[in-house]
């Protein structure tokens, strides 16, 4: 098939000589789409920089973000060792108070993260989110630590309430400054020289020397009690009961609430005496007991 051809005449001015150009129709095909390619390149160019630029100005935003979510996690991080060692050291210490009152549920220590079943693994090393996934599951787990610890200090603190009251009960110090003479237990009944069962603590003292309490309680009788001579009576509750006697006078009143420590009488050597002294019994469930089991101190001359 024959080549079309197109002749494109060129006239400079008018004296000069015209020239011909003889031109294929393939040519002008190609040299027509040529020009729409690069007049459409010259439309979307523009606009593919502009995107180009947005694209980049997004990726710069994500990159900042992406670093600053990464400084976040850093110092949650530090906040979060900081908190399980504080926990760690609370739990620590519930559970020794726990054997203190005889409680045997008590928490138990964790010094590494349960998200894990290890060691908290290194954020620094992590991508942002997965270290931000880690830190939200080692939130929980501190957040279930932290329930359980508060139930258990309930159950501490209702242990801790009975066994203070019970401690505060104990006759657990000495109830006058002295020199211990008879003690609980056999000896020769000073008065008849016969064998005697001696049924509390005798503590040799000048007369006039003061009586404490050695634990909380109620006075319930003051006044003479047979050989007892002038005696006060304290009942401590849990059945424990204790008994002051040969005293010169009295300072609490039947009734009275007395705290550890607090004077109760003057010692004196009325009643069955052989010289001044004060004569201290312990009951437990209204039986003599030896009042040194209670008696916290060490055995002194004072």
């Amino acid at each position: 098939m024959a080549k079309k051809f197109y002749t494109i005449m060129i006239v400079p001015h008018a004296t000069a000589r015209f020239r011909r150009i003889r031109v294929s129709r393939n040519l002008v095909i190609a040299g027509g789409v040529f020009l729409s390619l690069l007049l459409t390149a010259g439309l979307t160019f523009p606009h593919f920089l502009l995107k180009t630029a947005r694209l980049s100005a997004s990726m710069e935003k994500m990159t900042q973000e992406n670093a600053d979510l990464k400084k976040a996690n850093e110092k949650i991080d530090a906040s979060l060792t900081d908190l399980r060692a504080k926990l760690a050291d609370i739990e620590t210490k519930a559970a020794k108070f726990a054997l203190m009152v005889g409680v045997d549920d008590a928490p138990t220590p964790q010094f590494a993260s349960a998200a894990g079943g290890g060691s908290f693994p290194d954020l620094k090393t992590l991508e942002p989110r997965q270290a931000q996934t880690l830190i939200e599951g080692e939130i929980e787990t501190l957040r279930e630590r932290s329930g359980a610890l508060e139930d258990s200090f309930r159950t501490l603190d209702t242990a801790f309430q009975k066994q203070a009251l019970l401690l505060s009960s104990t006759p657990s110090i000495y109830p006058v400054r002295g020199l211990l003479g008879n003690g609980f237990g056999w000896r020769r009944d000073p008065f008849t020289g016969m064998r005697d069962f001696h049924q509390g603590l005798d503590i040799v003292t000048p007369i006039g020397t003061r009586v404490v309490s050695p634990a909380d309680g109620i006075v319930t009788r003051v006044g003479p009690a047979g050989g007892f001579g002038l005696s006060v009576f304290i009942s401590h509750g849990y059945g424990i009961v204790t008994r002051y006697g040969h005293l010169s006078s009295t300072v609490a009143k039947v009734g009275q609430r007395v705290k550890r420590g607090e004077v109760i009488a003057m010692t004196g050597s009325t009643g069955r005496s052989t010289g001044p002294h004060l004569h201290y019994e312990v009951l437990v469930h209204q039986k003599n007991v030896d009042p040194l089991r209670y008696i916290l101190e060490e055995s002194k001359v004072f």
